[in-house]
């Protein structure tokens, strides 16, 4: 199913009674992680929104699961998430500066390697990035390097993800 951003008045309250979302920052999650993200939620009755500027595919077909895309300009995918979840919901996402919008909001965000962010602990990735992108400016890095994602990072995903169900009581 695919719609446009939705409305970003959510009552918090009624979205906590009902438990939580899975939102997924899709542009860049790898599809084995999203695959596997599927798979858990599907067995635990939990719906899943991809956010994309373009329509993706599910792996599995569930009437729980949504696709929103958004406009293809800058930062709309992640002004739909930072705007649509609430806590309680548990954004997976690779993006750094989304993931300290959505710590700041007390919002559960997990990325594909394992990692469940915290003040601490995204305070230190947005660091590393500024220094990374002076480094790239400087000429002292050239970009981003092509990282693999393997059963090592998705089985540290896989833990997250349990992880933070659990501690959800789910």
């Amino acid at each position: 199913m695919t719609t446009e951003r939705p409305s970003t008045a959510v009552q918090t309250d009624k979205r906590a009674a009902q438990g939580p979302r899975i939102w997924v920052d899709a542009d860049s999650f790898p599809v084995k992680a999203r695959d596997l993200l599927l798979k858990v939620a599907a067995s635990k009755g939990l719906p899943v929104i991809y956010v994309a500027n373009h329509d993706i595919a599910f792996g599995i077909q569930s009437p729980l699961f949504e696709m929103l895309v958004c406009p293809p300009t800058p930062g709309a995918a992640d002004d739909c998430i930072a705007d649509g979840c609430t806590p309680g919901d548990i954004v997976a996402t690779r993006d750094i500066p989304l993931a300290a919008r959505l710590v700041e909001k007390g919002i559960c965000v997990i990325n594909d390697r394992g990692v469940r962010y915290d003040k601490r602990t995204v305070e230190k990735r947005l660091k590393e990035r500024a220094l990374s992108m002076q480094m790239e400016a400087l000429g002292l890095h050239k970009g981003h390097s092509h990282e693999s994602y393997g059963g090592k990072e998705l089985e540290a995903f896989s833990k997250c993800l349990h992880s933070v169900l659990s501690s959800m009581g789910l």
